[in-house]
């Protein structure tokens, strides 16, 4: 037995040296990439030699081996042939990686040249066929095993149409999600379709607990593990047939995510995943449908990957005789196509290719369609047409408002104009945040089901939750009543006291819930009392906020981060309600210009639109605030587009421009001060004089006009300094005898100020002592564009300025404006944006005016007047002190004549 046992150890020496060196010369072969895993392919994407998860999807299973119909493999970032860059996904720099919220997000890296493996245009087909669960990019070494699968057609690198209505969509904490509709036409519902995602996630996701789902209509499309934290990763998955419908598209996105090693709450902050805009959306089998027909696939036309729908102009003629119809037709685009960001540019006739999500306005009589574009319609000689086209030398879906003379033209605008969205009840968010945002006009009282907040059952830390409402243009509840929301949850004996509930309202909290019970408890119809002052006119955004703390969660042993049992439950049951509130109208309010148009377009008065210049530049931009107008109005505004300068005075106007050419008494009428103009004419020409530098380092170049303006202070202090040294006894005495006079004065009246604040939370400023002095704003000189709003002259209309430093930075800034990131934030009497950033600085409101919207009921009035009250106080105390002494002056001589002398 020991020689035969001898033997077959020597005899299996030559079998294992040659499988190792088999193994070695494959990997030598292999390349690098292939001997050592990419970055960021994650776990289970078959790249390297130690797999740390489990494989996602189906990874591993035999060729024409069924796979579950909603769980699909990532496609591996890094995957490529030997020595070939990917052409999967374009890298991302690890700092943009790690730091999701930054304002603006990071210009991608340029992919790569590899003819091999990515085409020099994007693939806009190649959906695989139904009965292949996904497939990957082409490039990857395929085993022998795969040969069937690599036979399949190759995934497309890119989306035919784009499906993220804003600039980035970032999915934070620990559950997540978010739903928005698209519209499709009759041919895209019908044609094959692959649906493309692409996402980036933190590091500190683990991927065995962390779970991405999309779903179409309710159908699940993609489910898969989160393992992306190095570049985005890529996932096509096949739409099954009859998933996709003709019209409205319901997509939600939601996402599940542990952190890898701590269970603190504060953790929970540190995850997030971002979507990878330009790899997300749907192909099409041959690329996408024409869009062709009527005027009810205008919601089809879809965005760039930005969210913005680019609606590019063509119209002859100049710009001062145009404007009248563009200014028209815009609103009638804006409504009918619900375009979530519309940003609207005036080009030439020979406008050529466009990216998607662009739609070609084409205006003008029959004659004058040849030289606007290649394949004119025949119809529009004999009769109006507002049609969808294809022309080949405009390159986009193309809306022709036409006929044989100029009045048909009119007549074809109206035909598009002919258009009200129904917004008694409900506000047309979906394309941006479904569902609609219910419209609260008075009492209402609604269930979390109705506005879009499922049962939720919670194992985790902190649970969030959102929805919108809406309120009329009208709401004036500044310091007067509250909302409800009576909470129907549940929680274990593992949630411990010191855990809480929190509302949030437009990003501010509002209210607070501690619980104090243990040992469980269940709460049903729990009253939250939340302040209306946290309200504004238009789109309100709540969330939902708990916060759980739990002792296995301070212990934190391996593991904990897991998903677990279940220690709290959110019941859609749970109703949000509001009283009745005081309605009628204030001016200046930027936030119900914004929510309703108001007051432009009250009892059908036409609106006077005043362009500074009759530039291109100023009319998109005129063009791209009254088609957000339009759509928050609900229905088109009646417009005077040149107006008498000698009416303006009595009317509701629009003033639009570079801040060059507004008239000195328009500032002064809005409440901007003069100094405005010159402080952006500085910065324009400190732009100028940087020659080549872009929009996008703005920034630099106003950090070096800083650097230099402080170094003009600097030195003009220092010669200030070395004059006043001669004068040292004079300053000395002068600074004494300023503190010595003010200094106890000061102190007493602070500290008079504090003992308000912390007894009856009252301030000087509340007191509004000074309401009577009339402070003129000036924006920060990084300022792009500049809204804001004041009375007329005589005080009977209101005047609403738009402006920025020059025509074409404005035309950039208003489409930032407009978005709902800027739009719904904008309040108070003036607003600046700043692109670079995206943020919104408000200077509110020292005085308004009342305008009377609704019949003053007696129940109107007096919420009216308490709310007044509450915001006046020193009228409110005056006016006790006099009914005081009227009561004491009565009793006195009532008593004195029915009294018996003493």
């Amino acid at each position: 037995m020991r020689p035969r046992r001898s033997l077959r150890v020597v005899a299996g020496a030559p079998i294992l040296t040659t499988l190792l060196g088999t193994a070695l010369l494959g990997m030598l072969a292999a390349g690098p990439a292939a001997a050592q895993p990419s970055p960021g392919s994650g776990a289970g994407q078959g790249t390297g030699l130690f797999q740390m998860t489990p494989p996602l999807g189906g990874a591993g299973r035999a060729p024409g081996a069924a796979s579950p119909p909603v769980s699909v493999p990532m496609i591996a970032p890094g995957a490529g042939a030997p020595g070939t860059p990917s052409a999967v996904a374009q890298p991302r720099p690890p700092a943009a990686a790690q730091a999701p919220f930054s304002p603006t997000p990071a210009a991608p890296a340029p992919a790569p040249q590899a003819p091999a493996a990515q085409p020099p245009a994007p693939a806009v087909g190649g959906a695989p066929p139904a009965a292949a669960p996904f497939q990957m990019i082409p490039g990857q070494p395929a085993a022998p095993a795969a040969t069937a699968a690599a036979r399949q057609p190759a995934a497309p690198l890119r989306p035919d149409r784009y499906i993220i209505p804003q600039q980035r969509m970032v999915f934070a904490g620990e559950v997540a999600s978010r739903a928005f509709v698209i519209y499709a036409t009759q041919e895209e519902a019908a044609r094959q379709a692959t649906f493309l995602l692409s996402y980036l996630n933190a590091v500190v996701v683990m991927p065995e607990s962390s779970r991405i789902r999309v779903t179409i209509n309710g159908q699940a499309v993609v489910e898969t593990p989160i393992s992306s934290s190095q570049e985005p990763s890529r996932i096509a998955a096949p739409i099954p047939r009859g998933t996709l419908r003709a019209g409205a598209n319901l997509i939600r996105i939601e996402v599940t995510q542990r952190h890898r090693t701590d269970c603190a709450v504060t953790a929970s902050y540190e995850l997030w995943t971002e979507i990878n805009n330009e790899g997300t959306g749907i192909a099409y089998a041959g690329g996408r449908p024409k869009i062709l027909g009527g005027l009810d696939d205008l919601a089809a036309i879809g965005f760039d990957a930005r969210g913005t729908t680019n609606i590019r102009i063509i119209t002859p003629g100049s710009v001062e005789s145009s404007s009248p119809r563009v200014l028209r037709a815009v609103q009638g685009l804006a409504l009918r196509g619900l375009f979530p960001n519309p940003a609207v540019t005036i080009a030439d006739g020979a406008a050529g290719p466009a990216p998607a999500g662009t739609l070609n306005l084409v205006i003008g009589a029959a004659a004058e369609l040849p030289r606007l574009m290649a394949n004119p319609m025949a119809e529009a000689r004999q009769r109006p047409v507002a049609n969808l086209v294809e022309d080949s030398r405009l390159g986009a879906p193309t809306l022709v408002l036409s006929g044989p003379t100029a009045a048909d033209v009119d007549r074809a605008i109206d035909r598009l104009n002919d258009f009200v969205l129904n917004q008694s009840d409900a506000i047309q968010t979906a394309t941006s945040f479904a569902p609609n945002a219910p419209l609260f006009n008075g009492a209402r009282t609604l269930r979390l089901a109705e506005l879009g907040v499922t049962t939720q059952e919670f194992s985790g830390r902190r649970l969030r939750v959102e929805f919108q409402i809406a309120l009329p243009a009208d709401f004036f509840a500044e310091f007067y009543g509250n909302a409800t929301l009576l909470l129907d949850v549940a929680f274990t004996a593992a949630v411990r006291p010191g855990s809480h509930v929190d509302v949030y309202v437009n990003q501010q909290i509002a209210s607070n819930l501690p619980i104090t019970t243990r040992g469980g408890g269940l709460m049903q119809h729990q009253p939250m009392q939340v302040p209306l002052r946290n309200f504004r006119p238009g789109i309100n955004h709540l969330w939902l906020e708990v916060v759980l703390d739990t002792e296995s969660d301070a212990r934190c042993l391996p593991g904990a981060t897991l998903p677990g049992d279940s220690r709290f439950v959110l019941f859609d049951s749970t109703e949000f309600s509001m009283a009745n509130f005081a309605r009628i109208g204030t001016v200046p309010n930027l936030a119900a210009f914004t929510a309703d148009g108001f007051p432009y377009g009250l009892g059908g008065t036409p609106t006077a639109v005043v362009l500074a210049r009759q530039n291109a530049a100023t009319l998109g931009t005129a063009a791209t605030l009254l088609a957000r107008l339009a759509r928050s109005h609900g229905r088109p505004l009646p417009l005077d587009v040149s107006p008498a300068a000698a009416t303006l005075g009595e009317r509701n106007a629009l003033f639009i421009g570079d801040i060059d050419h507004i008239p000195a008494s328009v500032l002064d009428q809005v409440g901007i001060s003069e100094s405005t103009r010159s402080n952006w004419v500085v910065s324009a020409g400190d732009d100028a004089a940087a020659g080549t530098e872009n929009a996008d380092n703005y920034d630099g170049v106003l950090e070096r006009f800083r650097a230099r303006q402080n170094a003009s202070a600097g030195s003009a202090a220092t010669a200030a300094g070395a004059t006043d040294d001669a004068n040292t006894p004079q300053v000395y005495e002068r600074w004494r005898h300023a503190v010595q006079n003010t200094g106890a004065l000061r102190a007493l009246a602070d500290s008079f100020e504090g003992w308000l604040k912390r007894t009856f939370s009252i301030s000087f400023e509340s007191l509004r002592i000074n309401q009577g002095q009339r402070a003129l704003y000036e924006p920060p000189p990084r300022t792009s564009v500049l809204m804001a709003q004041g009375n007329s002259p005589n005080e009977a209309a209101v005047w609403t300025l738009v402006t920025g430093r020059t025509s074409e930075t404005l035309a950039g800034g208003m489409t930032r404006l407009v978005a709902d990131s800027a739009w719904n934030h904008i309040g108070g009497q003036a607003v600046a944006l700043q692109s670079a950033s995206g943020e919104v600085e408000r200077h509110e409101v020292n005085s308004h005016r009342f305008i009377v919207t609704t019949p003053l009921s007696i129940a109107n009035i007096r919420m009216i007047s308490a709310n007044w009250l509450s915001t006046n106080i020193v009228p409110y105390a005056l006016m006790l002190m006099i009914v005081s002494l009227v009561l004491g002056i009565t009793t006195f001589l009532m008593l004195r004549r029915l009294g018996r002398p003493s």
